[in-house]
């Protein structure tokens, strides 16, 4: 994959790059944008296509970049989206979701592998603009957190800048961080972000993400939303059937169960679909505990 400035640069001439093209050795997917032949067509190459066409000044962005992260909830689905800074691109290639924007910073895109994408913080801001569902930011948002613990700051920051002059998505990111305790553990999963969103719906105070349980100097567990409010303890713990199934695992899970009724706490499981179907059955036995 190359683009025509490269082949330029390498020494190529224009007879060259057209004996390539009419020989068949190279294929044009964009103005200015070759395939060598034999490389296999991949989504990654329509996302190095686009941005070799959209020039230096551009960036892997939005659900596309948001997917390379690897980041929860969002499927980019083959999407090609781009950001440039480029005022202006002729010849717009169909395929590509082409977004504009009068500042591209190092601090908002780099490399990741061979592509450049933009940052986890610039990603989440525009994350924000093209997705209508803000739970799926908050599930973007805490998965990015795993990855990088000085990442709240950077966000607050790139707010303060970005969002100043009213950028779409900027006030979805706010709004999540204004929720958040800055000081709190990230959930672990999409499932753990959503059974907040209820707890939070529900008005159920927020509870002490990843609490570690301890008997003396023996540790017992870590238990993913923790109320210490009230005593007994209460616990909640999402229970995903991918985790939690086998052998194993299922004497383990005794084990630890019975290991925290020794510590005299009072847990509720919660599987998807009870988050999904049937949410009473997470939030009243809580409700009851609670109070």
């Amino acid at each position: 994959m190359l683009s025509r400035s490269q082949a330029l640069e390498a020494g190529l001439g224009r007879g060259a790059i057209q004996h390539r093209l009419d020989s068949g050795e190279w294929q044009r997917l964009h103005p200015g944008v070759y395939r060598i032949r034999g490389a296999s067509p991949s989504w990654e190459q329509k996302l190095m296509a686009a941005t070799l066409w959209a020039g230096p000044e551009s960036a892997v962005s939005h659900r596309s970049a948001a997917a390379l992260w690897k980041l929860d909830g969002v499927d980019a689905d083959g999407l090609v989206e781009v950001t440039t800074a480029r005022p202006r691109n002729p010849d717009m290639p169909q395929g590509i979701t082409l977004h504009r924007t009068k500042l591209l910073t190092p601090s908002d895109a780099g490399w990741l592998g061979a592509l450049r994408v933009t940052g986890l913080a610039r990603t989440l801001i525009d994350l924000g603009a093209v997705v209508p569902d803000p739970a799926v930011v908050e599930a973007a948002m805490e998965s990015a957190l795993r990855r990088d613990e000085h990442l709240f700051d950077r966000m607050k920051e790139r707010l303060e800048t970005l969002g100043a002059n009213g950028r779409r998505g900027a006030g979805v990111l706010r709004e999540l961080l204004a929720l958040r305790d800055p000081d709190a553990a990230p959930t672990e999963s999409m499932f753990e972000t959503l059974i907040e969103r209820l707890l939070r719906r529900a008005g159920i105070e927020m509870p002490v993400r990843q609490y570690e349980v301890w008997d003396g100097d023996e540790f017992i567990a870590r238990i993913d939303f923790a109320w210490l409010t009230v005593t007994p303890h209460v616990g909640l713990e999402p229970r995903g059937y991918w985790c939690h199934s086998g052998r194993a695992k299922f004497q383990s899970d005794t084990d630890r169960a019975n290991s925290l009724g020794r510590t005299r706490w009072r847990i509720v499981y919660a599987t998807w679909q009870d988050l999904v179907r049937r949410p009473e059955k997470i939030l009243e036995p809580l409700q009851e505990y609670l109070a």
